[in-house]
């Protein structure tokens, strides 16, 4: 953290994970930091209207709680007292992975299941208590302004949601976190900037999901279970995880068409028929609460904005708005949370060198972020082109990444499991897997 906050005013574009975290970053160099979003502002830990997944399972995997932890020191202890649940990776949560469950260790890490809403509601209460940062909810970002020689953003056109009123506010640096739905490549190709190329991925993938109140006699051994097909052969997915209140976020996903229903007699019969009965079992004895919610996801989508040899000083891009693989696999809010490390790691070198951060910014940070998404976005797609009806262009390394990681997940070594969990948990990076230690394990040892 810089001595003083040398740099006026910053405005960022969105209050989900990518943008909160952005301003707790922001906060330490800039005097102001102003946060529009165009939901009210919420009260209560219920799902947001722009956030379609709000009612489904959300992951915080380890190096997010790790972030986390480091922005707002005490928040995990927060987290656990507005009733996030814990998890012992490799001891009581369960996984069936390429057809086979993943065996058991100890030492694992711990990983925190909860709703989106209610760790969004403790997140946002912990930025609002920081006091050079600001909410303006009701208002949506209508288009960004340059200045006269067209190579910076000087201020962005705000708009009053319900009103209609506009607004023209100024900034030293401005942080679209406004999800995959962003205008900003419109807005970037009506100022005469290159826009980024698109790597687009449609799965044909959907998911239903619901909350369960945890029967009074549970008895089951695993505080967890998710059981994921073998791809291509099988297409049905299913999971429970405790959330707070006493409840199971319980979910079934479908792949190839072959989407869950949301009527609760045929939700329990579809996770029935997967492949083990460990989900159904759990949900069979338990009490829906609420509706079950479906959600189709039609579009990944990465913008490759590493790319781009000329992008406007003053603004950088982050969250959904850069990347948004399916949500399936629970990386989002601990990426956000990676990229917001790698805006404070740029932050901090500006800051040091005395540099303007409207000319230094943008580049170097897409860059950084570029190393963060290879790695998520192969893990994600990877998986879903795994079936014949994915679309998209399929990464070069695919069928090689495919080999290598079907035979870890094909190990019943601990050591090996242990180390997949961690580098799925972007605790270590993939390389950790090449060590000669863990090839040995995991092709020579039986």
């Amino acid at each position: 953290m810089p001595d003083q906050k040398q740099y006026q005013r910053a405005i960022v574009t969105g209050s989900g994970f990518a943008g909160l975290l952005a301003a707790r970053v922001l906060s330490d160099y800039f005097q102001q930091v102003v946060i529009v979003e165009k939901d009210h502002e919420p009260t209560a830990p219920v799902p947001r209207k722009g956030v379609p997944q709000g009612h489904h399972i959300h992951v915080l995997l380890n190096a997010g709680e790790q972030i986390l932890e480091g922005l707002f020191p005490g928040i995990k202890a927060e987290m656990l007292e507005a009733g996030s649940q814990t998890a012992i990776l490799g001891n009581n949560v369960r996984w069936r992975v390429a057809g086979k469950w993943m065996p058991s260790f100890e030492g694992g890490m711990t990983t925190f299941f909860q709703t989106r809403p209610m760790l969004e509601l403790v997140l946002r209460d912990h930025v609002t208590k920081v006091k050079n940062i600001s909410f303006t909810y009701g208002t949506k970002n209508k288009e960004y302004r340059l200045s006269e020689n067209g190579g910076k953003v000087t201020s962005v056109v705000l708009t009053d949601v319900k009103s209609g009123e506009e607004s023209e506010q100024n900034a030293d640096l401005f942080v679209d976190t406004s999800g995959a739905s962003t205008d900003i490549i419109k807005q970037l190709a009506t100022f005469g900037y290159p826009v980024p190329r698109e790597s687009i991925v449609e799965p044909d993938f959907a998911y239903s999901s619901c909350l369960m109140e945890i029967p009074e006699d549970w008895q089951g051994r695993y505080k967890s279970v998710l059981i994921y097909p073998k791809a291509p052969e099988e297409t049905r997915a299913g999971a429970f995880v405790p959330v707070e209140a006493g409840k199971w976020m319980v979910t079934a996903a479908g792949y190839c068409g072959d989407y869950p229903p949301t009527t609760p007699e045929d939700f329990l019969e579809f996770l029935k028929s997967l492949p083990e009965p460990e989900v159904h079992e759990a949900a069979k004895n338990a009490k829906l609460v609420g509706e079950i919610h479906s959600f189709k996801f039609k579009k990944a989508i990465r913008r490759h904005f590493e790319e781009l040899k000329k992008f406007p000083e003053g603004l950088v891009v982050l969250g959904d708005a850069v990347c948004r693989a399916n949500p399936f696999f629970g990386q989002g809010i601990t990426v956000a949370a990676l990229e917001a490390l790698a805006l404070e790691k740029n932050l901090k070198k500006i800051s040091r060198s005395g540099d303007s951060i409207p000319m230094a910014i943008a580049r170097p940070f897409f860059k950084d972020i570029a190393k963060i998404l290879d790695v998520s976005w192969e893990m994600a797609v990877g998986e879903d082109f795994k079936y014949r009806t994915t679309k998209g262009r399929r990464p070069v390394t695919f069928a090689l990444t495919r080999w290598f990681k079907d035979k870890v997940m094909a190990s019943n070594d601990p050591e090996v499991a242990k180390q997949f969990y961690r580098v799925m948990h972007f605790a270590e990076p993939p390389t950790k897997l090449l060590t000669p230690k863990m090839l040995y394990r995991t092709f020579m040892k039986h």
